[in-house]
């Protein structure tokens, strides 16, 4: 499978390829990034802490453009 390019909201093209992630985390990270959505308003690239679906530590990479409107480029575990 090719890499997967998104765009946004407004129709641009995300810098980067999407991490794909399983409906439950993406909706669960979705849902914390949108939550403390205060500490990445004005970043354009931003690092997000969480806990997976499965109970391990994890590092969210993501594209912010905008409320609601991110793109997860990477995840590593620590």
């Amino acid at each position: 499978m090719g890499l997967l390019y998104r765009l946004d909201a407004n129709g641009r093209f995300f810098d980067f390829p999407t991490c794909k992630l399983e409906k439950q985390e993406y909706a669960k990270i979705i849902n914390e990034i949108n939550s403390n959505y205060g500490l990445y308003k004005d970043l354009p690239f931003a690092i997000h802490y969480s806990i997976g679906t499965d109970n391990r530590y994890y590092i969210y990479y993501f594209e912010n453009h905008g409320f609601n409107d991110y793109n997860i480029v990477e995840k590593f575990a620590f």
